[in-house]
């Protein structure tokens, strides 16, 4: 094992992802990959069309400023678990095929996700995206509760 990846939306349950994930890679010697989708936050695909240029650019910059604090909160919590290598990614886009595209990339090898995020409650058991993972990530996937 090379590459553990943990996805986070700055939810508790992503933050409990987070943690295990840095345990995970600190006892392995591995690089913990980091991934935040911009994207996840509940908004409808096609919102952003509806935006003038000026809105459109403001939205983009301010959820891309969110994915970086995100980013950046979920690498300080690594680092407390004394993990040494950390790599961060944030994409656009529906989150479950770019973390999955995140991971095929970044040859991944194991991909660690919170059951629930921040998300629309759409599952009953898991949350949608958790759920999609599951069934179609090429690498195995722990759910943290």
């Amino acid at each position: 094992m090379k590459c553990i990846m943990v996805a986070t939306d700055g939810s508790d349950s992503a933050g409990r992802a987070v943690d295990y994930a840095a345990q995970q890679a600190r006892d392995h010697g591995v690089e913990l990959l980091i991934a935040n989708v911009v994207g996840g936050y509940g908004l409808p695909g096609r919102l952003l069309e509806r935006f003038t240029g000026n809105q459109h650019a403001w939205l983009k910059e301010m959820l891309a400023s969110l994915s970086s604090t995100t980013l950046a909160e979920a690498r300080d919590r690594a680092r407390k678990l004394n993990v040494t290598t950390i790599q961060l990614e944030s994409r656009e886009g529906d989150v479950a095929p770019a973390l999955l595209d995140i991971a095929r990339e970044r040859q991944a090898d194991l991909l660690i996700v919170g059951k629930r995020g921040t998300g629309q409650a759409a599952g009953l058991l898991l949350g949608s995206v958790s759920q999609k993972l599951v069934s179609l990530a090429p690498v195995p996937v722990t759910v943290v509760p």
